[in-house]
């Protein structure tokens, strides 16, 4: 089992923030394309959000219970998302998808750029610190994390 969610780990990882922009943008044609019920198809156009931004979700989900046991909002939405798909409702299916989706790649962006901000700060910090004592001064080297007498 442990080899099937390392192998399900990898494939959701390929081709990172451009993939997850790319089927987001598919996915958000598919649902207008669906709404407004342009294009003469044999099936609802919504398909393409469910398959697009609902198979990783439900992938999410899978990994978190098999692994961890973890239920998180993954699983709860696998479910609205299997339910809506049972009930006939294509539509609400594709845009629970393609919101839950939407927000994990704003959240995403995010956190990347917070963490960008604190090692940016983090290289701002000096690399000695002198400290006054009643015996003289004293240097703190970051980058030896030794105390050195000066």
């Amino acid at each position: 089992m442990k080899k099937l969610t390392d192998k399900l780990e990898a494939l959701l990882t390929l081709g990172g923030t451009k993939r997850d922009i790319a089927f987001l943008v598919i996915s958000g044609i598919a649902l207008l394309c669906s709404i407004f019920d342009v294009l003469p198809l044999p099936f609802d156009p919504a398909w393409a959000a469910i398959i697009l931004c609902g198979v990783p979700i439900l992938l999410e989900a899978f990994i978190g219970l098999v692994t961890a046991f973890d239920i998180k909002a993954d699983v709860l939405v696998s479910i609205a998302l299997v339910a809506s798909i049972c009930i006939g409702e294509d539509f609400a299916a594709g845009e629970v998808a393609f919101i839950m989706q939407l927000g994990a790649l704003l959240e995403d962006l995010t956190v990347a750029k917070a963490r960008a901000g604190i090692e940016r700060l983090v290289h701002l910090t000096p690399q000695t610190a002198r400290i006054l004592t009643a015996d003289g001064e004293k240097s703190f080297l970051r980058s030896r994390c030794r105390w050195a007498t000066g």
